[in-house]
């Protein structure tokens, strides 16, 4: 499918309240990028792994109309802000042409194959906590790209790409990465 397409479906499957932060998005649409192999572009980035292709496709829909951007701003408080220090939460919902667009997306022949993949998962506990998705995109980025596989091994990478990851958040990802067939168990 193309990413249009993906960010709709990915977007949709939140429901009537829509998709709430671009880091969320990111992460939802690079596990679906693995699962499915398509390209889209992600490479290592702050918050894990980031794609600028997802990102201007993204406001190229809001652009369009298709999708609405609604930004919310945090408490200047420290004690208010993300887990990442953003200032600002940004959420998504299908317009009214997006709706639109999304009925001829659900009969394309890839359609249910995509969306299937999205549901396991968001079916998982952690997919809609950002910083949970965020911390199993940069596991699995680093087994997957650098071929680092213990949990040693993932941490020394993490460090090398400044991202703060300990043992306890990668444990608690490995559940995650597993029932998405992506990690084997062994927590080595």
């Amino acid at each position: 499918m193309h990413i249009t397409d993906v960010l709709l479906l990915v977007v949709k499957s939140e429901g009537e309240d829509g998709l709430c932060g671009r880091t969320l998005l990111q992460k939802k649409v690079y596990f679906l990028s693995v699962l499915l192999n398509e390209p889209y572009g992600f490479s290592a980035h702050y918050y894990g792994p980031y794609s600028s292709y997802v990102a201007g496709n993204l406001e190229s829909l809001v652009n369009c109309s298709f999708l609405d951007e609604k930004t919310e701003a945090f408490a200047t408080a420290s004690a208010d802000r993300s887990l990442f220090g953003e200032v600002r939460r940004h959420t998504y919902t299908l317009t009214n042409d997006g709706h639109e667009v999304w009925n001829g997306i659900a009969k394309d022949p890839d359609f249910a194959e995509w969306k299937a993949e999205l549901d396991k998962i968001n079916a998982q506990p952690i997919s809609n906590d950002f910083n949970k998705l965020s911390i199993a995109a940069k596991v699995h980025y680093i087994i997957n790209w650098r071929k680092k596989g213990t949990i040693a091994e993932v941490k020394q990478v993490a460090k090398e790409y400044h991202w703060d990851v300990t043992e306890q958040d990668i444990e608690s990802v490995l559940d995650f990465l597993t029932a998405l067939g992506l990690v084997a168990t062994d927590k080595s």
